[in-house]
């Protein structure tokens, strides 16, 4: 009897809600975590300069992003194994360090624009970016130390509610809703080359390396079982439309801004922020507060369910203890990778000009970053010796293997326009 079946055995069986409810929590962390600082200023940017055509690329990545999710939920509640624990089982240990080192290269970026957002919205109340990232660390640092888990997890999903303030914003400006219908038709101009390059970010902030580490880790953390996958895949599905939703939303606050802003032929002041016009019109016309909680509080969790992804992935690289209910004098290692690997970060945030370029930029960086997690996560998700009957099918696998063709190339495409500029 497997792992998973024990555990399913020993819970018994409960209604399909409690599955749903014993289920949550890795899956909506990591989606809402999804709509980090740099995703808001991505959105916000679409948002700015193509107005509602930018809703059509973030509603076209809710079924991909469920796809990949989903193996990963999938793949813990079989093994009970976090994914460089398995690639280093099924592949070895230079495999393994292949993909967790290319996704802790790239979280360096993702880390250095969460302290970017943090700053950008703590500017916004006149805070000086020194004491915003400085507090940043200091929670930062005492986010794990409550000795459980499940301590974690209510902190963490209560904190993510502090994104609802971007539907506040889209929901202030009183938008047209039948110019938000006519952002979801796929007759978008893909032609223009800014537009491409703008959804390309869009992709990149919508599915990002690190997920696939942090919920794998994070539902086998939880330990659930057998009986709790149907659980799991259906609040992987609705957190990945929520998730899609708060990005949607801030296209819509933003292009609510910019048109307000052209409208008033008025240059926006928030207070000396370097924001997209359309978020800043909005940050300078009252609603500042908002859009400052929106971005600091995006930018903390994601720092923190980053910062667990990568600790986790380098612990089950070598091995270390690394379980939250551990104290850190039983996985110090563990403890210190988390503490100490977003200081460089914060460093660089500090001393970085032009945030948001290097925030768009990034973004489009994490879409060729993802291909290296993702190819080993579609060979392990259809390995019938690892899975049984729970392996992903022939056809699936084609899907996916598709998907990552064309996250490769526009990815690259971008990068090629990025690089020549």
């Amino acid at each position: 009897m497997t792992r998973a079946e024990t555990a399913a055995v020993a819970r018994g069986s409960p209604s399909a809600v409690g599955r749903i409810l014993r289920a949550a929590g890795p899956a909506w962390i990591v989606m809402l975590a999804d709509v980090d600082a740099p995703s808001v200023i991505s959105a916000g940017q679409a948002g700015t300069d193509f107005a509602y055509a930018a809703i059509f690329p973030l509603v076209l990545c809710i079924p991909a992003l469920y796809l990949v999710q989903e193996m990963t939920a999938r793949l813990a509640i079989v093994t009970g194994k976090g994914h460089a624990e398995l690639i280093r089982e099924r592949y070895g240990m230079g495999w393994a360090t292949v993909a967790v080192v290319s996704m802790v290269a790239i979280d360096l970026i993702a880390y250095v624009a969460e302290f970017a957002g943090i700053a950008l919205g703590a500017a916004i109340l006149g805070i000086p970016a020194a004491a915003a990232i400085g507090g940043a660390l200091v929670l930062h640092t005492l986010w794990v130390l409550t000795g459980s888990y499940r301590r974690f997890e209510v902190v963490t999903i209560a904190l993510s509610l502090t994104l609802l303030a971007f539907v506040l914003l889209a929901l202030a400006g009183h938008p047209d809703p039948a110019a938000i219908l006519g952002g979801l038709s796929p007759l978008q101009p893909f032609g223009d080359a800014r537009y491409q390059d703008l959804a390309v970010a869009l992709v990149g902030a919508s599915i990002m390396p690190w997920m696939v580490f942090y919920q794998q880790a994070a539902t086998a953390e939880k330990g659930l079982g057998l009986d709790d996958l149907p659980g799991a895949r259906k609040e992987t599905l609705i957190s990945a439309v929520v998730s899609q939703a708060l990005m949607v939303a801030i296209v819509v606050a933003a292009a609510v801004g910019a048109r307000t802003m052209r409208a008033s032929r008025i240059v926006p002041d928030a207070g000396g922020v370097v924001l997209p016009s359309g978020l800043a019109s909005l940050a300078a016309g009252g609603w500042g507060p908002l859009v400052a909680v929106g971005l600091v509080g995006a930018g903390l969790l994601a720092a923190v369910v980053i910062s667990l992804s990568s600790a986790w992935a380098w612990c089950e690289l070598f091995g270390w203890p690394h379980r939250l209910d551990l104290s850190p004098r039983r996985a110090s290692g563990f403890y210190l990778l988390y503490a100490l690997e977003v200081v460089p970060a914060a460093a660089i945030a500090l001393a970085a000009p032009h945030l948001v370029t290097l925030i768009l930029e990034a973004m489009i960086l994490n879409v060729i970053a993802l291909v290296v997690p993702l190819v080993f996560l579609i060979r392990l998700s259809g390995d019938r010796a690892l899975l049984g009957a729970l392996a992903s099918s022939r056809r699936r696998s084609a899907v996916l293997w598709v998907l990552t063709a064309v996250l490769v190339g526009s990815g690259l495409l971008s990068l090629t326009r990025m690089l020549a500029r």
